[in-house]
């Protein structure tokens, strides 16, 4: 184990949304098979959830099912702010360039810091502060560029953006009183049975589509694997020892994350613009980490 927790805190928040950089690409694969958006969410929240469950059971040390109540929170924790965070967006980009989608979605560390502040009494420190308006600053470079947004698919992303925020801050309280295991199965549950209800309850009218290929049924368990079950669980954990401020700042590398594979795997154009907003978002990274890790917070995962 690394000898700063915030040092492994940092890792860990880096690892998720490093899986999660990695969705567009593992979707839009899944998209050329034949599925559409909410094909591939039941898919992959549904091997998620199933995986969650296996990894749980088999694990070693013996695991307590949490009280009702805090299951019924884990469970719309899934149920409402992961696929309604998930449902809003990509709706929303159906509307708008992903450039813009990317720019107004990411304003959610900003909410992540006022609601924490205002609700929990979270003051954010003054590196934080200084760390997050470089990190939009940098969001906004990378991911701005010319695009079309509709009024409603302004307000869908901001939706999408104010669910995380709760998601996020919700999740940070709900993962204390559990184990990560636990927590993440009761997450994905909730996932997959929204979506699952989507299917069952929407009119006829509007398609449920999965993949004609062996191929698309392989990008959705990498989807499920990689940027669903590895990401949540990395995040969770990091979570718990940074807290949602800094977590919320450090996610702030996403977009930059995104471009890259992008470029890596989409045969997509690296540009100037691109380069200097990665700077601003790095740059702001590495001061919050030298801060944050100066001081050594003791927690345990479970």
């Amino acid at each position: 184990m690394l000898k700063n927790q915030r040092a492994l805190g940092f890792a860990l928040v880096f690892l998720s949304s490093l899986g999660f950089s990695m969705a567009p690409t593992f979707s839009k694969r899944a998209y050329e098979s034949g599925a559409n958006t909410v094909g591939v969410l039941i898919v992959r929240f549904t091997i998620a959830a199933v995986l969650m469950l296996l990894i749980r059971q088999s694990s070693s040390r013996q695991r307590v099912w949490p009280q009702p109540r805090l299951m019924l929170d884990l469970f719309l924790l899934g149920a409402i702010g992961y696929s309604g965070a998930a449902f809003f967006y990509f709706t929303a980009i159906e509307q708008m360039s992903t450039g813009v989608s990317i720019v107004i979605w990411y304003i959610y560390p900003v909410f992540v810091v006022l609601i924490g502040w205002a609700v929990f009494k979270t003051k954010p420190k003054r590196h934080t502060i200084f760390s997050l308006v470089s990190a939009m600053i940098g969001v906004a470079i990378t991911a701005g560029q010319p695009g079309n947004a509709t009024t409603k698919g302004i307000i869908l992303v901001l939706l999408s953006s104010l669910t995380y925020t709760f998601y996020t801050l919700s999740g940070s309280h709900a993962f204390k009183k559990t184990d990560l295991y636990t927590g993440v199965t009761f997450v994905m549950a909730g996932a997959a049975t929204t979506f699952w209800l989507y299917w069952l309850l929407t009119p006829s009218s509007t398609p449920v589509l999965f993949p004609n290929h062996i191929s698309g049924w392989v990008w959705i368990a990498t989807l499920a694997i990689f940027s669903t079950v590895l990401s949540t669980s990395a995040l969770f954990a990091g979570l718990k020892i940074l807290g949602p401020n800094t977590t919320s700042v450090v996610n702030t590398v996403e977009p930059v994350l995104i471009i890259v594979a992008g470029i890596l795997f989409l045969n997509e154009v690296f540009s100037l613009q691109q380069g200097v907003g990665a700077v601003f978002v790095v740059g702001a990274l590495v001061y919050l980490g030298v801060h944050e890790t100066r001081s050594q917070i003791p927690v345990v995962l479970q």
